[in-house]
């Protein structure tokens, strides 16, 4: 099996399962990327303030255009699974956070990532799931 396969079947499988769970749970894959995003930005804390980032940051990490970004929050928020919070040291901006309800989604959909790689990983024989974790680890800390 090529490597190009091998990401393929991978993408298989992960887009079944948001296929699936995704709609049992009520979250679309774009919302899980930006739940995601927002708990990236959270741990990097770089704010003064000890708060999440700002939407641009946001933006930033996803490679999209701030309207969108933008609309997808307020989703988010209206849905209960973002809020934001003033920044204490720019009047005009705000940060992003996640929820509890946020954090349980974020959770969901790390468990439903979990289930395709065992779906994967049935699928891929003579496969070492473990061996090809500890490859890609390697590789990003050689560069």
């Amino acid at each position: 099996m090529t490597f190009a396969q091998l990401i393929e079947l991978a993408h298989r499988h992960a887009h079944r399962h948001w296929a699936r769970g995704g709609a049992r749970i009520g979250l679309s894959h774009s919302e899980y990327e930006y739940l995601r995003a927002i708990k990236e930005q959270e741990i990097k804390q770089t704010s003064k303030d000890d708060h999440g980032q700002h939407l641009q940051d946001v933006v930033e990490d996803l490679g999209v255009r701030k309207a969108s970004a933008s609309a997808m929050v307020v989703k988010l928020t209206e849905r209960g699974l973002v809020e934001r919070v003033p920044c204490r040291y720019d009047a005009r901006a705000q940060h992003i956070l996640l929820t509890p309800q946020g954090r349980e989604m974020l959770q969901t959909g790390e468990e439903m990532y979990q289930a395709a790689a065992r779906s994967f990983l049935s699928e891929a024989p003579g496969l070492d799931g473990d061996a090809l974790a500890a490859a890609l680890a390697e590789k990003s800390e050689t560069g």
